[in-house]
């Protein structure tokens, strides 16, 4: 079988909390190249990648929606998958007759949550519909007053209402408002509103206080007086540096002790994920999608051998500040001066830090042949995918701790 990618796609509730997440497979020949059905080709695959990668590793302590093929739910081979922390995805080709009803029956007896793929209402899904306790609405295919019209019909107490494929906030709004219950896509993580604003003073400052630390001809001194100024950074640095990861012999109580111990690379990361402390009123999963993004470009760096990993790393971080501030990636950058090769990442996906970018966001969107064009190799971006997305959520707990310090 073709090399396979696996991606994650997240689904919000209602507060923009992390619900869950589809996971989405793709070969290189994806969607089929003759010998197997595409779809079950797909599910193979997931069942022998969730064993070997580990559901923790992929979805952290949230849901995995995954697609059920006819085929895997009559014969039973879903039961594979633990019942809490697994919902079955029925796809949409799946026809209600009796035996495929009889298996989402039992399944559902067995404490599985079935989730009906890609639905748009039709009266032949009727007995389907009973079973659900999640409906992921198709609204792509429908208009405005047509999604309304499926949260009117579709409304029962127990069953959540799902859109997906939704990409904007306008989108999104338009969903919620209408009543829907969860909302999948990468709409979190585009601008809310692209016109020019004022650039909230804590956001502006750490993101200036990032370009400062990268200039090359700044000497301890300098760097001693910039985290000086931010009391927030101090705060983090002094208890990072106070931690049992370093066990000082005595009580580090000085900024300047402080950065000559951590190093500028340390502090660049400190930096940027104050950043992300201060993330307010956005949804959490857009920390987790830059979190995952900083780990892996900081191992695209080694991989590729193109620099400091530190930079990698911001970079990585800062791919979600346009929604992080409601302002276009252009209209960021105006106000700060960060490096020409960060900008040209940032906006265009030029250079090395821009193919590090590229490639992890393909993973996002398992995209297989994006990810084939890495100078290493497919498998090596798909290890570095894993790692980062494990790591984002073991530092998720750390930072957890510091939510209130950047505020």
């Amino acid at each position: 079988m073709a090399t396979v990618l696996i991606g994650r796609q997240p689904i919000c509730d209602r507060q923009l909390d992390t619900y869950g997440y589809e996971l989405l497979y793709r070969s290189e020949s994806w969607p089929g190249d003759g010998v197997l059905d595409g779809d079950q080709a797909t599910a193979t695959v997931a069942i022998n990648t969730i064993y070997n990668i580990g559901l923790d590793h992929l979805v952290g302590p949230h849901r995995a929606f995954i697609n059920m093929t006819r085929s895997f739910l009559v014969e039973g081979l879903y039961k594979a998958l633990p019942s809490d922390r697994v919902i079955l995805e029925v796809l949409e080709d799946v026809e209600p007759d009796g035996p495929a009803l009889a298996a989402i029956r039992e399944a559902a007896s067995l404490g599985y949550g079935i989730a009906l793929d890609d639905f748009v209402y039709h009266e032949r899904l009727e007995p389907l519909i009973e079973l659900a306790t999640v409906i992921k609405v198709e609204t792509q295919a429908l208009d405005q007053q047509a999604i309304a019209e499926h949260a009117r019909i579709l409304d029962r107490p127990g069953l959540l209402l799902l859109a997906e494929k939704v990409e904007t906030h306008q989108e999104y709004e338009v969903c919620r408002d209408a009543g829907y219950d969860l909302f999948q896509g990468y709409f979190f993580c585009r601008p809310k509103v692209l016109r020019r604003k004022r650039i909230p003073a804590d956001h502006l400052a750490l993101v200036r206080l990032t370009a400062t630390l990268y200039d090359p001809d700044a000497d301890i001194t300098e760097v001693e007086r910039v985290v000086e100024r931010n009391v927030s950074l101090s705060y983090m640095l002094l208890r990072i540096v106070n931690s049992s990861f370093y066990a000082p012999a005595r009580r580090i109580e000085s900024i300047r002790q402080a950065v000559v111990l951590l190093g500028m690379e340390m502090i660049q990361k400190c930096v940027s994920l104050l950043l992300m402390t201060t993330i307010g009123d956005k949804p959490r999963e857009l920390m987790t999608t830059a979190l995952v993004r900083a780990r892996f470009c900081e191992q695209y760096a080694a991989l590729a051998e193109g620099g400091p990993s530190a930079k990698f790393f911001t970079v990585g971080l800062l791919s979600v500040v346009d929604a992080l501030m409601d302002m276009s990636m252009k209209e960021v950058l105006e106000s700060v001066s960060l490096t020409d090769d960060i900008q040209a990442a940032l906006l265009d996906r030029q250079g090395v830090l821009g193919e590090a970018l590229a490639a992890v966001t393909a993973c996002e969107r398992s995209d297989a042949r994006a990810c084939k064009c890495a100078p290493f190799g497919q498998d090596a971006v798909q290890d570095c995918y894993f790692e980062a997305l494990s790591w984002a959520f073991e530092v998720q707990r750390e930072l957890a701790g510091l939510s209130g310090v950047a505020r």
